[in-house]
């Protein structure tokens, strides 16, 4: 089973944490399942009430999150879209420009690229053009 398939069963309770076999059960991992559960909003305040036991102090195990989960989750399922991070080769490229122009960490130049105008981006970026890109060491 994926991630998945488990936060489908947590809401169609078909299978309790007794009916999997070995190989399903340490395919429940824990992170994963509560960043899916997450990206529904309704569910925010449990994942968040889980995690504070979960994680490096383990404080329960992955049976507990399951039944914890298996029975505060409601029975209707909504698939809630994977929310991941959007980063183009031409964005990365913009970034290290703007990196050596502000003397700044890629990372950093990242959120320039959200901040400044696209003029000014490409006005950078046309300067530095004919130089290449010097990697922090």
């Amino acid at each position: 089973m994926n991630p998945f398939d488990h936060i489908k069963n947590l809401h169609t309770k078909k299978l309790t944490w007794d009916d999997f076999n070995d190989e399903e059960k340490k395919s429940f991992n824990v992170f994963i399942i509560n960043k899916g559960l997450s990206m529904n909003p309704n569910y925010l305040g449990i994942v968040n009430m889980v995690q504070n036991f979960t994680g490096l102090n383990q404080i329960i195990s992955p049976k507990e999150v399951f039944n914890i989960y298996f029975n505060l989750l409601p029975t209707k399922f909504r698939f809630y879209k994977w929310i991941k991070g959007a980063k183009t080769k031409k964005d990365k490229e913009k970034a290290e420009y703007l990196a050596m122009h502000f003397k700044v960490s890629t990372r950093e130049a990242y959120d320039y690229l959200n901040i400044l105008d696209k003029k000014t981006i490409n006005q950078i970026v046309k300067n530095y053009k004919n130089e290449p890109i010097k990697k922090k060491q």
